[in-house]
């Protein structure tokens, strides 16, 4: 009986004493000797970010700290590149060693390596389909259709974007009985930015475009320029370029087609002001050197309402100008639409 009381009393001091010993965690120590305890967030831009129950993330030049350990395994990137996952011990000197899985024993400096740093987030595509239709009976009769495509690839330092649009429209002649077209064009466009710093960017854009309303058998506008992203957050995003292309264009009429340098102005503006509403506009200006008085200037702005998390509506103009028109054409085209759209 004794002996039971006494194992029992021996157990509740072990117990009592592993429950007064602290965890202490990961281990910092600086140059100065001092100590740190909590657990390493992260070693990235030359400071140590340490998280303590005390003092919550601290954060440390590393060329303060003589080495760090850890209880867990971190994810070391190195200036070449390379990185691996592995538990950090002492070592001296600002270094770290780490055993690293597959790679042995490594010691690096805290001053040019890694440690968790962010990994890239998934690069995927987003953007819109939108869609208008109308028919009417009676008097006239008329059917029209709209289709608009949309798709941004966002990433770090590049953004791929793509556009394609289709138009059509027919009325008959209740008298005559005759149907003609009002409407029939289409086209497609592709661009690449590549960001040089935080807001200028390198662009390169290409659009095709037929429109045989306006006699255009195909339009193809291919070129390059230097962007400025003013501002790209939840709420907003403006930006404007400038640059050189390539202009072609020909025509379904006796009208001499056009194949020349051109100077090319861009704008893109959004704005959401609530979950639910949001306005955008955007506007191209050529200006084609054969011809001192050959302008193109094509504009499409609205506002869009969401009704749920991937369905809206939207109202929207698209403005066309052009000074050199096809032979019996005029200038200047203007069209209203309403639609529905599917965001994804």
């Amino acid at each position: 009986m004794q002996f039971t009381v006494l194992s029992v009393s021996a157990a509740a001091l072990a117990f009592v004493a592993l429950a007064a010993t602290p965890a202490f965690g990961d281990t910092v120590k600086l140059k100065n000797g001092d100590t740190l305890t909590g657990t390493v967030v992260s070693v990235l831009g030359g400071k140590v970010t340490l998280k303590t129950d005390a003092a919550g993330d601290i954060s440390i030049d590393a060329a303060q700290v003589e080495s760090l350990s850890t209880d867990a395994p971190i994810h070391v990137t190195l200036p070449t590149g390379a990185s691996f996952f592995g538990k950090a011990a002492m070592a001296s000197g600002g270094n770290v060693t780490v055993a690293g899985d597959g790679v042995g024993e490594q010691t690096v400096a805290l001053a040019t390596a890694e440690v968790n740093k962010p990994t890239d987030p998934e690069r995927k595509w987003t953007g819109s389909v939108l869609g208008s239709a109308t028919w009417t009976r009676g008097n006239n009769s008329t059917n029209s259709v709209a289709l608009d495509m949309n798709a941004v690839n966002r990433g770090n330092i590049d953004r791929l974007t793509f556009d394609g649009w289709y138009r059509a429209a027919r009325q008959k002649d209740a008298s005559t009985g005759v149907s003609t077209t009002s409407e029939r064009r289409f086209g497609l466009g592709l661009k690449y930015d590549y960001f040089m710093a935080d807001k200028a960017y390198w662009y390169a854009k290409s659009s095709a475009e037929k429109n045989a309303i306006s006699a255009i058998d195909l339009r193809f506008v291919a070129g390059g320029g230097l962007g400025w992203q003013f501002m790209e957050d939840a709420s907003t995003n403006l930006s404007a370029e400038a640059g050189a292309a390539w202009f072609s264009e020909s025509y379904s009429n006796a009208t001499p087609s056009v194949d020349d340098l051109a100077v090319r102005a861009g704008f893109h503006f959004e704005h959401k002001w609530s979950d639910a509403n949001s306005m955008f506009n955007d506007t191209e200006v050529l200006k084609v050197f054969s011809e001192p008085r050959d302008y193109l200037v094509r504009t499409k702005g609205g506002f869009r309402q969401k009704f749920t998390a991937s369905f809206f509506a939207q109202e929207w103009v698209e403005f066309y100008w052009d000074s050199t028109p096809a032979t019996g054409k005029g200038r200047r085209d203007t069209t209203y639409y309403v639609g529905i759209g599917w965001t994804f």
